[in-house]
């Protein structure tokens, strides 16, 4: 299915990054990733996750894959990107940041969604009010990851880090 979605959006070729990257993260492996900005790099990630999760449900308040980035501005752009290709899957999207009233963002991750796209700040948030719960998230993916250290994120990734279960995939992918 996700195939033939990339194909109605004529993606016919990888792109360099997705080619490196996707057997090696499809088939379960840590990844580091680096590409230029408009490289593919959300694809690389994006596809990995969907295909890995396909058909998968995941509970209330507990995505089975995570992806942080540093801006809500990138949150936006990445949910908005998978989303359209997780219809494919039947996988469900949501993206929290902060700015934004939170019961609309509860309300979506109390109807379960596989797939969170989320800032650290945010996130963290929702883990203190207990309207998130990481136990089951199998795959974590830290979008623009040099970014995130150099925006001193790196304490509240670790916060993070630690909510999520031990055995877990991380991909990391960034421009630099």
């Amino acid at each position: 299915n996700l195939c033939k979605a990339l194909a109605n959006e004529g993606m016919e070729n990888p792109f360099p990054i997705q080619a490196a990257t996707l057997p090696e993260a499809i088939g379960g492996r840590d990844v580091l990733g680096k590409g230029q900005t408009g490289s593919g790099k959300t694809l690389a990630f994006g596809l990995t996750v969907l295909t890995r999760l396909a058909f998968q449900k995941a509970d209330s308040g507990s995505p089975l894959a995570l992806i942080l980035a540093p801006t809500r501005e990138l949150a936006a752009q990445v949910e908005e990107s998978l989303r359209g290709y997780a219809k494919y899957t039947n996988l469900r999207t949501t993206v929290i940041f902060g700015g934004m009233n939170m019961d609309p963002q509860t309300a979506a991750l109390r109807r379960g969604v596989e797939v969170l796209v989320a800032t650290p700040g945010r996130l963290l948030d929702h883990l203190g009010q207990r309207t998130v719960a990481l136990p089951q998230a199998e795959i974590l993916v830290l979008d623009e990851a040099d970014r995130m250290l150099d925006m001193g994120f790196l304490p509240d990734i670790q916060r993070i880090i630690n909510a999520l279960p031990a055995k877990r995939q991380n991909l990391m992918f960034s421009a630099t």
